[in-house]
């Protein structure tokens, strides 16, 4: 039985793009676009994170201290 393929290109239109792709793909250095995008993707996220922390740490914080001293005072009860 063969197996049905979805291929979305045809192979010729599959080879064409590679050698498209391949023209240029000598024209950036691998490891400097790498090193661009992490960059780029580390400024972003810190940026997001500190907004975040910025905006929701002090609610965090105090909801995980409020629910520690009620674990300290459900353990201290049953102790008694």
């Amino acid at each position: 039985m063969k197996r049905k393929t979805n291929n979305i290109l045809s192979k010729e239109t599959a080879i064409s793009l590679k050698a498209e792709i391949k023209k240029y793909s000598d024209t950036f250095n691998v490891a400097d676009t790498q090193k661009y995008v992490k960059e780029v993707i580390l400024e972003v996220s810190n940026d997001f994170i500190k907004k975040w922390l910025d905006k929701n740490m002090n609610s965090v914080v105090k909801e995980a201290v409020k629910e520690e001293l009620q674990n300290i005072a459900k353990k201290g009860m049953k102790q008694k």
